[in-house]
């Protein structure tokens, strides 16, 4: 094989091999989906109403009469994802009889999740929730007077 062949035929294998690996690199390339947080808390003040006890058991969690004893804030959804939110409320007795319940609903007020245990301690865990408006709704049936909501919503 002359010189001028030879090179030739190694400057061929060269750009396969050079195309062949920017092939593979670039499907290794692709990005992965990228889940963005969104994460806030808030306080609130409200007066006990035990009342909402027996609204609770018929199924209206924070069905209450006086509206003094519930708190709505509106979330806005920018993403499908998942939303966890905790609530807490300090317990002044330290002998754990006090009570608050925990709501989210969607943007026609029907509920998506509660939570109402027998505590001031209430969370609610929620995959698979479509881009929008929710709402949590927190009520005070027998606590002391304040409570944080926490929430975080993973998103794509």
């Amino acid at each position: 094989m002359s010189r001028r062949r030879h090179v030739a035929a190694l400057t061929v294998v060269a750009l396969a091999v050079t195309a062949a690996s920017a092939t593979g690199a670039s499907a290794k390339a692709k990005p992965k989906p990228k889940f963005k947080t969104l994460k806030g808390s808030y306080s609130v003040t409200l007066l006990p109403d035990p009342t909402i006890e027996v609204q609770g058991q018929l199924g209206n969690v924070c069905g209450n009469t006086n509206p003094k004893a519930a708190d709505s804030h509106s979330l806005n959804l920018p993403g499908s994802g998942t939303l966890q939110v905790v609530l807490d409320s300090p317990d002044p007795t330290t002998t754990g009889n006090t009570d608050w319940d925990l709501a989210v609903l969607d943007s026609a007020g029907t509920e998506i999740d509660h939570s109402d245990g027998p505590s001031s301690h209430e969370e609610t865990y929620d995959p698979g929730l479509r881009k929008g408006k929710v709402t949590i709704k927190v009520c005070n049936l027998a606590g002391g007077p304040t409570g944080t909501v926490h929430y975080t919503y993973t998103y794509r």
